[in-house]
């Protein structure tokens, strides 16, 4: 499977916890990809080939290597995703404000996660060997 079909699978859920369901996390652990997405409004976390989460109340950086969330540029190797907390900019294609984007220099494919049918969260997937 490739990282866009990935990305087409999980596009368009509902917001719930737990967000994955065993197979896609099995699936995404298989084939090394990271997904990413935001949980209430101060969380960013990763599932599949890699297991974290980093704090970003009202939007913020988390920097990250292969195996963790590391809280800063410690280390080379390390890479950085932005969470942009509802950013007047990130709309989807009805024109509403997506509450959870990101921005990163890793190549990805997105995804979106709804809740109660409002865009909650263009989540992210990339490979974990990018990083």
């Amino acid at each position: 499977m490739d990282i866009k079909e990935f990305a087409q699978m999980l596009n368009g859920r509902q917001y719930a916890y737990p967000q994955f369901t065993k197979e896609e996390l099995q699936l995404a652990k298989e084939n090394n990809f990271v997904i990413v997405c935001g949980a209430s409004d101060d969380l960013m976390e990763f599932y599949g080939a890699m297991e974290d989460e980093g704090g970003c109340f009202d939007g913020g950086e988390v920097w990250f290597n292969r195996g963790r969330v590391t809280g800063g540029p410690i280390t080379t190797g390390e890479k950085c995703i932005e969470a942009l907390w509802c950013d007047k900019e990130a709309v989807d294609k009805n024109g509403q404000v997506i509450t959870w984007t990101y921005k990163t220099d890793i190549p990805h494919e997105t995804f979106m996660i709804y809740e109660d049918d409002e865009p909650y969260c263009q989540a992210i997937v990339f490979r974990l060997e990018d990083v």
